[in-house]
């Protein structure tokens, strides 16, 4: 692999590095040689993630040899509050102040990888196994939910309760799997993969029998470099729970445009009056127990309980004061509830005698007894422990820390709210806001009184949660992200000193992006998506009258993004009474986010498998602004041509928290912390969500696409200012924004443009033609038989002798090139191929010329072949149903050369083998998976590429056989990539 030289450091990079690359990386190497905090952001496509980790990777193992080879390990694993740990200090003599201070300079430096999904750091870690990094131990951090593997505790859906359930099993050495964690962590299978992922562990935890969440905790203290989300970071008890030692730890935060809330929320807890009652309930059901059982309890008829009746009592009175506190507060019902300073929470607590000086004792308790009541074996797991759990995990928040600094810091960032209690029905994993804002856990509750009240601690300032980070010894801390404009209210949010930034333009050309503000419909209302205007029956129409005029000419995919679940809701409920959902639905194919996890996965599913199918003309996805598509996904290429941004989300502006947001904003506000209005940040997180939806189109430096901001809102010149910059320069401050039928012919004329223009010149060059007439097209069969027939000959060393492709052919596609094909639409359509004139049928505004839709362009335009394409569909004939239908007419030259582009493979082995079963018929499936099941067992190698090369026979399956390369065995690989490098040779000398 290429290396580069960058601020004195060798970085091994896969290919050679544009200049921006080269910048990001310069900074990133920059804040960890001077041991400094930079933010940076660099577009989505430019390459960040790559970049991120071959500079980190390469500066890490640079810094190892200066590392003292004797290390002594730090004492402290976890971070101590700073008044602690000074007192601590205080009373050590100055031998053991030193040995202590020597210590954390000598601790193992190590790089943590942090973003918000663990789906996103699947696929960074995904990019650091295609580098030559891929040797640098590296582990990723998950929850229960993800890796364990227990047959009865995984199945608990109630993750609080399953976590108590694991950490019974564990402390009474029932669970065999944690048993096997000490041997598994030596084997093989372990210790020689130096990168593992979530499935990795599971993996490997099944075939060991050995349980994968506590072997990826073993794995920790070797690691190099460990992954995790946010909340495992930056919530205090997730690093105490995960055993993380901070010090001398480069920290990256990528996808940073989320810590800011990340930090304040994890700095925040609620605590219901429900909660309350069934910590008393379950409180009262152990003490009844103990009483009959002559003042013991023994829960599961095995352990006896570590409490006496005399401290259940006792914890009983403290919740019973707690209740009456809380039912205490006045607050105005009719004005939603009453905001006070954040230390009025301990005085509210102080009455049920609860304070700093006992809250470990309190905590002490409620934890043992958590543990009891949810391993007794009665049944009623959902419910029994989850109100003390509730209490258990807002005390942990609102104790967090202790001294004098911790009371002003809590005075000045945090508001205690408290608003009625609402009935609320039970839920598994949680509700989320219609409006897609915040997302509340709602465990099953006890009945709700009338004087039920909901204790909301929130706290205001990202900075809190980042001055933890800065005071535990980290050496470096880098935020982000591909949508952080503008940076200096950022950077005030956090409280973070930084001393470096960058600002990265955008990879691509200009020319590969269409960028338009649309003010109206082709009807000519305004298109305005305010809280006032969304209920607008005439403007829904005009929104869905828009879509229904932009599909035809956007070919591939098209991503509609929504300001909230409540608008989604309404447009297409209006749609499809109105018909316009139909008649879209005859172009694309609709399909609409869904709340649930694996309808989630389902849906997407489906929705790609749309997009590829050439028969079909791409699809829509119809989402909402801050939701899971608006962020990680991936829809390059066809998968996205287009977006459309139907208004501004804005958080709710009545919402309690975003009033008081802004109010703090605007309080603490001063010259010296520049911090922004309260005004300002509300704008800037309606931009900033914009900002990523955006970003799902263009996802590489080939990619193109159209960005439609369709609400007149984004006329604003300062609407537009905080957008990337990157989108905001293409639009031009005071020019005109044009008309619906403007619009409608630029952007056809920019996707005929870029059907051949935006390609490689290499493509194009392979691709070029003469332009033939149609009837040429007979002669495609030959070509396959050409690409059969490229491993012939000698050359390929004395192994290529030992077959020739040609005899393993099925006979029918020995054909004769110069006959006329016989072949069916539907026999093609079953090989995975394309007919040679395809039909469609589309609705259209003018007889304006059109490029190849997606079905005819995308699903051809990234195979590295020549093709004789269908001929573009520019002719408009009305049938005897009234339809409009395209017919073909002559082809253009520089068309037909677009049409054939490098098609590369899925990354993800399950995406491949469903590609392969799409692109094949049943009968050479079966083949495919008999030959690779015999190959793995018998390493056949010679029988195994004789059944490949049969099974990918035709030039449009090339890039299936190259993908191949995952399933051959080490000793093979040497000979696969030689059979390979002969084929493409040959095939390409007939070129």
């Amino acid at each position: 692999m290429p290396e580069y030289m960058i601020n004195g450091i060798p970085v091994n990079f896969p290919f050679e590095p544009y200049e921006l690359q080269k910048n990001y990386m310069a900074k990133v190497i920059e804040c960890l040689q001077n041991k400094t905090n930079g933010v940076l952001e660099s577009p989505t496509g430019t390459g960040k993630t790559l970049s991120l980790l071959c500079s980190s990777m390469a500066w890490l193992l640079h810094m190892k040899p200066k590392q003292p080879k004797h290390r002594m390990e730090t004492i402290d694993t976890l971070p101590e509050p700073p008044e602690l740990s000074n007192a601590k200090h205080a009373a050590l003599d100055p031998e053991q102040a030193l040995a202590l201070q020597q210590q954390k300079a000598n601790a193992k430096m190590k790089i943590i990888y942090a973003s918000r999904t663990h789906s996103q750091l699947s696929q960074a870690m995904q990019e650091l196994k295609n580098t030559s990094y891929l040797f640098v131990r590296s582990i990723i951090l998950g929850s229960r939910d993800q890796l364990c593997i227990h047959p009865d505790i995984s199945k608990q859906e109630n993750n609080a309760i399953k976590t108590v359930l694991c950490r019974e099993s564990v402390k009474a050495r029932n669970c065999s799997f944690y048993n096997r964690v000490e041997t598994a962590k030596d084997r093989p299978d372990v210790a020689t993969v130096p990168v593992m992922d979530i499935e990795d562990l599971v993996t490997v935890g099944r075939k060991l029998k050995a349980c994968p969440y506590y072997l990826s905790k073993e794995l920790v203290e070797q690691a190099d470099v460990i992954f995790m989300p946010y909340n495992y970071l930056l919530d205090p008890k997730a690093r105490k729970s995960n055993g993380l030692s901070l010090q001398n730890t480069v920290i990256i935060l990528d996808e940073a445009h989320n810590v800011e809330k990340m930090c304040e929320e994890v700095g925040s807890a609620l605590l219901r009056s429900s909660d309350i009652a069934l910590a008393i309930e379950d409180t009262s059901s152990v003490i009844k127990s103990m009483m009959d059982g002559g003042g013991a309890w023994t829960g599961d008829g095995e352990k006896q309980l570590e409490l006496t009746l005399d401290d259940l009592v006792l914890l009983k009175e403290i919740l019973l004061c707690v209740e009456k506190a809380v039912d205490d507060i006045p607050i105005l019902f009719s004005q939603g509830g009453t905001t006070h300073p954040g230390t009025y929470i301990f005085d509210l607590l102080d009455k049920a005698n609860i304070k700093f000086g006992n809250i470990n004792v309190v905590l002490q308790v409620m934890n043992s007894l958590i543990t009891h009541i949810t391993t007794e074996k009665t049944g009623g797991f959902v419910r029994r422990g989850a109100g003390l759990q509730s209490m258990v995990d807002f005390l942990e928040v609102v104790f967090a820390s202790s001294g004098p600094e911790y009371r002003q810091a809590v005075e000045k960032c945090f508001r205690v709210h408290i608003e009625p209690e609402e009935p609320k029905q039970s839920a598994k994993g949680g509700v989320k806001r219609a409006d897609g804002w915040t997302a509340t856990k709602q465990p099953l509750k006890a009945p709700v009184k009338s004087t039920s009240k909901v204790i909301n601690f929130w706290c205001f300032n990202p900075g809190f949660g980042m001055r933890q980070l800065l005071d535990s010894g980290t050496r470096s801390i880098i935020l982000t992200s591909g949508t952080l404009a503008p940076l200096k209210p950022f950077i005030s949010e956090l409280s973070l000193p930084v001393a470096v930034s960058l600002e990265n333009p955008h990879i691509i050309a200009r020319s590969q992006v269409y960028v338009k503000v649309i003010t109206h419909g082709p009807d000519r209302v305004e298109l305005n998506s305010s809280f006032k205007n969304r209920s607008n029956p005439e403007y829904i129409a005009s929104l869905g009258r828009t879509a229904l005029s932009l599909c035809p000419i956007i070919p591939g995919g098209l991503l509609i993004f929504f300001p909230s679940y409540p608008l989604l809701n309404k447009c297409s409920e209006e749609w499809q009474a109105s018909g316009i959902w139909g008649q879209i639905s005859r172009i694309k194919q609709i399909f609409v986010e869904p709340r649930g996890k694996d309808q989630f996965t389902t849906t997407m599913a489906e929705y790609y498998a749309q997009v590829r199918d050439p028969a079909c003309r791409g699809a829509i996805f119809m989402a909402v602004c801050r939701g899971k598509v608006s962020e990680g996904l991936d829809f390059a290429d066809a998968n996205g041509r287009a977006v459309m941004i139907t208004g501004l989300p804005f958080p709710p502006m009545m919402d309690a928290r975003v009033v008081l947001k802004k109010q703090y904003l605007d309080t603490n506000r001063t010259r010296e912390n520049e911090l922004i209005t309260g005004n300002d940040w509300y704008s800037l997180e309606a931009s900033r969500a914009v900002n990523q939806a955006i970003g799902r189109v263009i996802r590489h430096k080939d990619d193109y696409g159209a960005i439609l901001l369709c609400d007149s809102r984004f006329q604003n010149t300062r609407q537009q200012a905080q957008l990337s910059a990157w989108i905001h320069s293409h639009l031009r401050e005071g020019s005109a924004v044009p008309n619906f039928g403007t619009v409608v012919g630029e952007m056809s004329r920019f996707f005929r443009h870029m059907s051949t223009a935006s390609l490689p010149a290499r493509v194009r060059e392979v691709c070029a033609v003469k332009d033939e007439p149609a009837e040429a097209s007979k002669e495609e069969p030959g070509q396959g038989k050409r690409f059969a027939t490229a491993v012939k000959g000698g050359g390929i060393n004395t192994f290529a002798e030992k077959f020739r492709l040609s005899e393993y052919l099925p006979d029918s596609m020995k054909v004769n090139p110069h006959s006329q094909s016989t072949k069916s639409a539907g026999d093609d359509a079953e090989a995975g191929g394309s007919g040679l004139v395809t039909l469609y049928k589309r609705e259209r505004n003018d007889g304006e010329r059109r490029p190849p839709t997606a079905g005819a362009f995308e699903a051809t335009r990234k195979r590295r072949k020549i093709v004789i394409v269908p001929q573009p569909l520019v002719k408009r004939e009305d049938t005897e149903d009234g339809e409009n239908v395209l017919l073909p007419v002559k082809q253009e030259p520089d068309v037909a050369a677009a049409a054939s582009v490098k098609r590369v493979a899925p990354e993800n082995r399950v995406d491949f083998l469903r590609e392969v079963k799409c692109s094949l018929s049943a009968g050479s499936y079966k083949t495919f998976l008999q030959s690779l099941a015999v190959y793995n067992r018998n390493s056949d190698f010679v029988l195994f590429i004789k059944q490949l090369c049969s099974c990918f026979n035709k030039p449009h399956l090339h890039y299936l056989l190259l993908a191949m390369r995952r399933f051959i065995k080490q000793e093979h690989t040497l000979e696969f990539d030689t059979i390979i490098e002969k084929i493409e040779a040959r095939f390409f000398s007939d070129m």
